[in-house]
């Protein structure tokens, strides 16, 4: 962020309790953080339960005002909480970014009650004094949901647009998030580059295959790409080798510099 950039906490916070097993984003959910204009830093989030648990999930999904899409799944063992013994508690490091409207929403997998509290900080820029080489950042995410089965390597067949660089100076794309909504077998998920007219792999990521359920966490991924940069108007795609759904969940930035 640029010297002139300003923070503003945004404390996110819901109670949600109603069972919902499901991984495509419908049922119940509880909405924790809605991001600010620029894009909301989403530091850490807290799960905190209310009483005595057993085991199930917590899940966390990304909301863009039509699609929902998991990000993540909580793991949560059974815990019995007494005078002396701390109801169930985990804290997950997040430093994720969250474009601007986007809503951060949870669920529960059991009726049991769990507090989620989202830490935030919302950015923006100081616009009277200036300098003119300050970058100035705005939260791109990207979301897509893949299930058509591709197996070709070289940008042909079914592919899902994941982000696309707004038209400013590129988009930093951070990381990408690859997570099953099904069972998964043995394959790939692949991500491309387009320029629009020519699609590019950029890398393969391998799925194992998995069986999810009410204590087993579906396949999950990160892809770090190390800030990769994106030139404008471009766009990350994505494919799945077999007829499996992914969200897949992208962290960009889009930058450019005062007028």
């Amino acid at each position: 962020m640029a010297a002139e950039t300003q923070y503003t906490a945004n404390t996110g916070m819901v109670v949600i309790s109603t069972a919902n097993s499901n991984l495509d984003g419908t049922g119940t959910l509880g909405t924790v953080l809605t991001a600010a204009s620029n894009g909301t830093l989403v530091k850490r989030i807290t799960v905190k339960a209310q009483g005595n648990v057993t085991q199930g999930m917590v899940r966390l999904f990304v909301y863009d005002g039509t699609n929902t899409r998991l990000l993540e799944e909580i793991l949560i063992p059974a815990v019995t909480q007494g005078s002396t013994e701390m109801s169930f508690e985990q804290t997950i490091e997040c430093n994720y970014r969250l474009q601007a409207t986007y809503v951060l929403k949870a669920s529960t997998q059991n009726a049991e009650t769990f507090n989620v509290i989202a830490e935030g900080l919302n950015w923006a820029y100081y616009a009277t004094s200036v300098r003119p080489e300050s970058t100035n950042f705005t939260a791109n995410t990207g979301m897509s949901l893949i299930s058509t089965a591709n197996s070709n390597l070289d940008g042909t067949g079914t592919l899902g647009t994941v982000l696309t660089a707004a038209n400013l100076k590129g988009c930093r794309i951070e990381s990408v998030t690859i997570k099953a909504i099904v069972n998964t077998s043995y394959g790939m998920v692949r991500l491309f580059i387009s320029d629009g007219t020519n699609k590019r792999l950029l890398t393969e990521v391998f799925v194992p295959a998995i069986t999810k359920s009410s204590v087993a966490s579906s396949f999950s991924a990160k892809v770090t790409l190390g800030n990769f940069e994106l030139q404008p108007t471009y766009s990350l795609l994505a494919s799945t080798q077999n007829a499996e759904s992914f969200a897949i969940i992208a962290e960009g930035m889009d930058w450019q510099y005062p007028a």
